[in-house]
């Protein structure tokens, strides 16, 4: 496929915080987001509908009724090759190591969220706030914040993957010089600093 969408340089210079789905932004008083930027990473948009941007990169979410959304009114960023969507700009993926400097690409392999942070690099973000980055079930076995069925099961040794997915992007994201906050201090993540929401505001 030729002719990707090619991001543009929107928020140069600014904080944009990635709005993940794990289960610890329930804790969070997400109201406090007012007036900053959002990206949304696939159901995540529920628990924030004012998002700016909502990413994803699994084509099978889009593609279940049950969880493609019907009302978000903010730009829609798919690495997903199969989606055919007026709605849906579409990048390019390639696989990490670092994160892609091609506007019109992405770098990812197990998670979206990853996607997300590349979107955001490519946004012109200087410092990034990962909120719901937990790579691990709540107490109660709780695996996302949004409550919305998920359908597919947890594969055993996804949190490592996307673990180790992390670790891989960091070091490009520091030679880019963009700032890469943890706002759990409790997140199994520890690739970035692990700091409270309220100090990340």
């Amino acid at each position: 496929m030729t002719g990707f969408w090619t991001a543009p340089r929107i928020w140069e210079g600014e904080t944009v915080f990635v709005l993940a789905s794990g289960p610890s932004v329930n804790d969070l008083d997400l109201s406090l987001l007012a007036g900053r930027r959002v990206i949304a990473v696939k159901s995540s948009w529920l628990t924030y509908p004012a998002a700016d941007v909502l990413f994803f990169a699994d084509g099978r979410w889009w593609q279940d009724p049950a969880l493609r959304p019907k009302a978000f009114e903010g730009l829609i960023v798919s690495s997903a090759k199969e989606i055919s969507d007026p709605r849906v700009k579409l990048v390019h993926k390639i696989e990490p190591g670092d994160l892609s400097e091609k506007p019109d690409t992405v770098a990812l392999r197990r998670t979206s969220t990853t996607g997300a942070i590349n979107l955001a690099v490519h946004f012109g973000a200087s410092r990034i706030v990962l909120l719901g980055v937990d790579a691990k079930v709540a107490e109660g076995g709780a695996r996302h914040a949004h409550g919305r069925p998920w359908p597919w099961p947890l594969k055993a040794g996804c949190f490592d993957e996307q673990a180790a997915e992390y670790r891989q992007i960091a070091p490009s994201a520091a030679r880019l010089g963009v700032e890469i906050v943890n706002a759990n201090p409790d997140s199994a993540i520890d690739v970035w600093p692990r700091r409270p929401f309220s100090e990340c505001l």
